[in-house]
């Protein structure tokens, strides 16, 4: 199971906006493979500040900081969770 955690600002920027629905559609592609956890504002300082992340939109793949700062596209974040572990269909 790959994990896949998503920072998001409250109230969210477009970047998060965009983000947390681009991670909600690749999420669905793998029921019962990848784990999604969305994190929008106080919610999540916890654990941004466990990964000293610096600012949102943010993707942490399996504890390892991949996105930081922007939305990627659907290529990046599909790589960032290949190289994280996820056999991509």
């Amino acid at each position: 199971m790959v994990k896949l955690e998503i920072f998001s600002g409250n109230p969210p920027c477009p970047g998060c906006v965009a983000l947390v629905e681009l991670a909600q559609r690749v999420a669905a592609k793998y029921p019962g493979e990848l784990d999604l956890t969305v994190y929008v504002g106080q919610d999540g300082v916890a654990k941004f500040e466990e990964y000293r992340l610096f600012c949102v939109p943010a993707a942490v793949v399996n504890g390892n900081i991949r996105i930081e700062g922007m939305c990627p596209s659907e290529a990046t974040l599909n790589n960032a969770l290949r190289e994280g572990g996820l056999c991509l269909k």
